[in-house]
């Protein structure tokens, strides 16, 4: 019979290696912000979420009683809810938004039914449009308005002219212009303009930069009927912040959606070579002003969008939108695309995989090929690769907002990623097209230690519920781990606790694999008990209680079959040592119980049962 071994296991270093830092997920705030930042972050995502309410301002005509009621996909991402635009279109390249008849967006929610909008009869162009994504919007606000407009300036080639949407910040009337970058016409060119116009247009909320609410369908009589609230609704918190301001901040501080692998995929060059980039240019620089703040200031960022107008042909909106013509559209952003289940600006594209929404019958290449299309040469082009070109493309899309480590890619960093995750280690070489690239945190080719620990500050799992995530606890934090699969051996298989013997604290645990598979391991663990102390480990064939002091009693049945006595707890009154099980022996029951000797008397712990197949 093999025994406990004379090896106190050796915990995994305290400290981490240097290592890259892994990217945000999706719905997560940017690094680098000050604890004020992280906390109006904090702050800005409660309002998001809160519905409002008709006392609060909400109505009296609305879309959704919260922001997040849209932007959903996390928090802050993009959705499958849709609005609806209307306007009329005289057929000689003129287009009514008809303002005075409540448009061009329509209403559809009411606080008083008699207020509910309708298309009016005038409208002979009517368009949905599906919630944009706001994930890394302080981001794209930061860059140069002059770095934009050189794509206008300098396109691409012949078949693409897209062009500035130069609007007029609502938060200065009175100051220039600037590139617009946001709204599906690159309408809004700042967060706080877009968090102003959502908050009134979709919610109802008049506010400091849009204090008059929309009339139903233009009507005054029906709007002084039915809005009680005196206008602007929004107002100052305790902090000087309104609404609209903390939803900015919000905003502002999101992220930009991760993507993993970060370089190297053959089907972004490919994605290149075919003329996808020139309209979704993948890489930006945000401006370096000393007024932007440290976590905003000279980022490189890959929105995949030149967050220019173009025009889309038979494939447009047909709504104008102030210098937005009513065959363009903004190229969207592609970060965070893997995760959207309604693509193009209406929406059409939903259902199936992301490969049958990109690459089926009506996908977004389709609609990339329409006639009048700028986007139609590269789309052709696409269409003339292999099916191996093609499905690469969609791999590569496929980056565009995963986690890294996530390879079951669910957005949850959990025990099946970590399982995956030892199954790569110390194989490879891995290329940027491996599903193992995911793990390859610093894309070296292989999956290490270095990836491991960069793993450990983002793991989600936390098995024994003590705030620090399971494979923190085991690189880190020196958590028993001698079945060597990352995870904590005392959240694993635990052997049969008989209980207390007496009314000590000494505690003892075997927790792992089970002992009766072959190879199996697992760890002895003793806890609270003396420091420096020796021990005593008994092991019986059954269990039979006999007091042997005034408290304390002995469960292994004697005769013992085995006294260790070669062990002392260390500072902390703890003792770690490996298990090992399996075998080609019958399975054996035996039952364990510890002792420590402070120098005054024995303390012993609770007994185990412990099922062996060879020990």
């Amino acid at each position: 019979m093999r025994l406990l071994q004379k090896s106190v296991f050796i915990a995994l270093s305290a400290v981490p290696l240097l290592a890259q830092s892994p990217q945000p997920k999706m719905g997560a705030p940017l690094s680098g912000l000050t604890p004020a930042q992280l906390q109006a972050f904090h702050n800005g995502l409660a309002d998001f979420s809160a519905p409002l309410t008709p006392a609060q301002g909400l109505g009296p005509l609305f879309n959704q009683v919260s922001c997040a009621n849209c932007h959903n996909n996390p928090v802050g991402g993009p959705g499958g809810t849709k609005v609806t635009r209307f306007g009329y279109d005289d057929g000689k390249g003129g287009f009514d938004p008809l303002t005075g008849l409540g448009g061009s967006l329509l209403q559809q929610g009411a606080t008083n039914p008699a207020a509910v909008e309708l298309i009016p009869a005038a409208a002979n162009v009517v368009a949905q449009r599906v919630t944009p994504s706001v994930l890394g919007a302080g981001l794209v606000e930061a860059i140069p308005d002059a770095d934009i407009l050189v794509r206008e300036t300098s396109p691409p080639n012949s078949y693409v002219s897209g062009r500035v949407h130069w609007v007029t910040p609502l938060e200065t009337p009175n100051g220039p212009q600037r590139v617009g970058r946001m709204g599906w016409k690159a309408q809004l060119a700042t967060v706080l303009s877009f968090s102003a116009d959502a908050a009134q247009n979709e919610m109802g909320l008049t506010n400091r930069l849009i204090p008059g609410e929309n009339a139903p369908n233009g009507n005054l009589a029906l709007l002084t009927a039915h809005d009680p609230v005196a206008d602007p609704e929004d107002g100052p918190d305790g902090n000087g912040f309104e609404f609209i301001d903390r939803i900015t901040h919000f905003q502002r501080y999101l992220a930009a959606p991760p993507q993993t692998p970060r370089s190297g995929m053959s089907g972004e060059v490919i994605f290149q070579n075919v003329g996808c980039a020139d309209c979704h240019v993948p890489s930006w620089t945000t401006s370096s002003a000393p007024s932007l703040e440290a976590a905003l200031r000279n980022k490189t960022i890959k929105p995949y969008s030149d967050f220019l107008l173009h025009d889309m042909g038979i494939a447009a909106d047909f709504i104008g939108d102030g210098d937005a013509g009513t065959q363009e559209l903004r190229t969207p952003s592609l970060w965070g695309v893997r995760s959207r289940t309604a693509l193009w600006h209406d929406g059409r594209v939903v259902g199936g995989t992301l490969q049958s929404r990109i690459l089926g019958p009506g996908g977004i290449i389709e609609l990339h090929a329409s006639l009048g299309s700028e986007s139609r040469q590269s789309a052709l082009t696409f269409q003339a690769q292999t099916a191996a070109d093609q499905l690469a493309v969609v791999d590569f899309l496929d980056s565009l907002g995963r986690a890294e480590f996530d390879w079951d890619g669910d957005n949850d960093l959990d025990q099946v990623d970590l399982a995956a995750f030892v199954a790569a280690m110390g194989s490879g070489p891995y290329t940027a097209d491996d599903p193992e690239a995911v793990f390859d945190i610093n894309q070296d080719g292989v999956v290490d230690i270095v990836d491991r620990d960069a793993f450990a500050l983002v793991y989600e799992a936390d098995c024994n519920s003590n705030g620090t995530n399971d494979l923190a606890d085991v690189v880190f934090g020196g958590f028993d781990d001698n079945n060597q699969n990352l995870v904590p051996d005392e959240c694993e298989y635990c052997q049969v606790d008989l209980g207390f013997a007496g009314a000590g604290a000494l505690r003892i645990d075997v927790c792992g694999d089970d002992l009766t598979t072959a190879g199996a391991r697992a760890s002895f663990q003793l806890v609270d008990g003396a420091p420096n102390a020796p021990v005593i480990i008994v092991i019986g064939v059954g269990q039979s209680p006999w007091l042997i002091t005034a408290t304390e009693y002995l469960v292994p049945a004697l005769p013992l079959s085995a006294v260790v006595e070669l062990f002392v707890t260390d500072v902390n009154g703890e003792l770690h040592l490996p298990v090992f099980g399996g075998g080609n022996l019958p399975t054996l029951t035996w039952v364990f119980q510890a002792a420590t000797f402070d120098g005054v008397g024995y303390d012993l712990s609770n007994a185990l049962e412990v099922q062996v197949g060879n020990f």
